[in-house]
């Protein structure tokens, strides 16, 4: 996450949800947020592998907003 970065970055909030498959494989992500940030948080999402979920599909967010 941390090349998406910059000091001048649009740090508008946005929302990416991604679904999980039995493995915990990140297999589909979408945002609400169409910022530079948001773009490249999605896409550091995406393809990744978390912890293995109760269930799936699973389903959850990552709802990101910043303050001064």
């Amino acid at each position: 996450m941390a090349r998406c970065a910059a000091p001048d970055a649009d740090t508008s909030p946005f929302v990416v949800v991604a679904e999980l498959d039995a493995t915990g494989k990140v297999v589909r992500t979408w945002r609400d947020g169409g910022t530079a940030l948001a773009t490249c948080v999605q896409a550091q999402i995406a393809g990744r592998t978390l912890p293995a979920p109760p269930r799936a599909p699973f389903l959850t967010s990552f709802e990101l907003s910043f303050t001064p």
